[in-house]
């Protein structure tokens, strides 16, 4: 702004006409003071809006006022848009999903404009709703999605621990921390010498079992799982394969079983199930029960134990409640999927990524992605988990491995003689060898 002529304007005019006078000239040094001091003052005035600011320490310092400071790789534009985001969704409460889905749609749709990249193909055309939505003519395109209370994936420690191997009668337990109850999905490998016959898993809590009436060879794995991995996690419907054939059909299931009692198979499910894994502490049991018509010779019980029954060791269990250790008898993996609590997590696309050859970092998507981790767990309520998951491109290729055994193994059943000794008979007083022969 130019002050000179305002001066003029107010002096008679006489002043204001002679340019070359002595006092133009000094009201001229005059008028370029107040011009200085003038646009001093319009720039304070812009520090204090983070709209027209434009130093990045101006904006630090209204950012500090909700203790948000810029990063180290930030610059001035970008950081305006993180701060104007993050602002407006704490204004609103920022407890909600309505609130972290606008935030995280506001902030990538804005970094992408302030960086000039492309971060989410197709983001710049897509509105706050068309974001959070499938495109129907990409249906395999995973747009931004939020996801409230999300599955997890657990495994049982113990069983890990133990690398899987278990013997008869071994007990364990497992805690379910999810929301809702769910159902174990089983890996259970055969080990040596068809050791691993019947086996049946029991969980004491609700009182399901589930067994399979047969042997599973050495180097072969029966895999559990739940039928439709698409239903709700408390369904049990089950499907089984060993070796890639499906066996379904030789499991069988019981509820309400307990220990010490037999059961008959009209007790057992028509169809059967996956044990269930009630919320909280659940008790388990592994056992191995006898069938007729499957060889398992010495491997199992034709009784169910009893509540009382456990594997001998010293001090710890009873004398003629005891049985002495036999050593694993299968080799088994249990997993399950909770609904954890008090948790989001907001999904990402990273499909594609375009950043302008002229930005000064390497990994400038990387550190925007960095930037919004920090900002959605700042937004989070108190004792809240929050998580921001970037959801790579990947292709899947399908694949089964099993193991052929290069040698024959003979069942335990119909096993030979042996090499170094002949064949006996029965003894005879006067006929037979001594050393040959078995006497009744």
């Amino acid at each position: 702004m130019n002050l000179l002529p305002q001066i003029q304007a107010s002096l008679p005019p006489p002043y204001s006409i002679a340019a070359d006078s002595v006092l133009q000239s000094f009201l001229q040094v005059i008028a370029v003071d107040l011009e200085t001091f003038q646009e001093d003052l319009d720039r304070m005035r812009q520090s204090h809006w983070i709209q027209t600011l434009y130093r990045l320490a101006d904006a630090a310092k209204l950012g500090a006022l909700f203790d948000i400071q810029p990063f180290a790789w930030e610059h001035l534009e970008l950081y305006r848009e993180r701060l104007l985001a993050l602002v407006v969704a704490r204004l609103k409460g920022a407890l909600g999903p309505n609130e972290i889905r606008e935030f995280v749609y506001d902030y990538l749709f804005k970094a992408q404009s302030a960086l000039g990249a492309t971060l989410l193909p197709g983001l710049k055309d897509s509105t706050l709703d068309e974001a959070y939505q499938p495109p129907a003519d990409r249906p395999r395109f995973r747009p931004l999605v939020l996801e409230e209370n999300p599955h997890r994936r657990r495994t049982s420690k113990v069983l890990a621990d133990r690398n899987g191997n278990l013997p008869y009668l071994f007990r364990w337990s497992e805690r379910n921390t999810g929301l809702d109850d769910t159902a174990v999905e089983l890996h259970i490998s055969g080990l040596q010498q068809y050791r691993t016959v019947i086996p049946v898993l029991v969980n004491l809590t609700t009182g399901s079992l589930l067994g399979f009436a047969d042997r599973i060879p050495f180097g072969q794995t029966l895999t559990i799982m739940r039928a439709n991995p698409a239903a709700p996690l408390s369904d049990r419907t089950l499907q089984a394969t060993l070796d890639g054939n499906d066996v379904s059909e030789r499991l069988f299931s019981v509820e309400g079983f307990k220990l010490g009692v037999p059961f008959s198979k009209q007790q057992q499910e028509p169809k059967p199930l996956l044990p269930g894994l009630q919320r909280g502490v659940n008790e388990w049991i592994f056992l191995s029960v006898g069938m007729f018509d499957i060889r398992g010779l010495d491997h199992f019980f034709f009784s169910i134990a009893s509540q009382e029954l456990r594997e001998a060791a010293f001090d710890e269990t009873t004398f003629d409640q005891s049985l002495f250790p036999s050593g694993p008898i299968a080799k088994l993996e249990m997993t399950w999927t909770e609904t954890e609590p008090a948790s989001f997590e907001v999904h990402v696309p990273r499909y594609l990524v375009v950043e302008p050859s002229s930005t000064t970092t390497e990994t400038l998507h990387e550190d925007v992605g960095l930037a919004l981790e920090s900002s959605i767990d700042g937004l989070r309520a108190a004792g809240v988990k929050g998580l921001v998951r970037f959801i790579p491109f990947e292709e899947v290729q399908r694949q089964s491995v099993r193991v052929r055994l290069p040698w024959k193994v003979l069942d335990p059943e119909f096993g030979p003689a042996g090499k170094t000794r002949l064949v006996e008979l029965g003894g005879r007083f006067g006929e037979s060898s001594l050393d040959q022969s078995r006497f009744e």
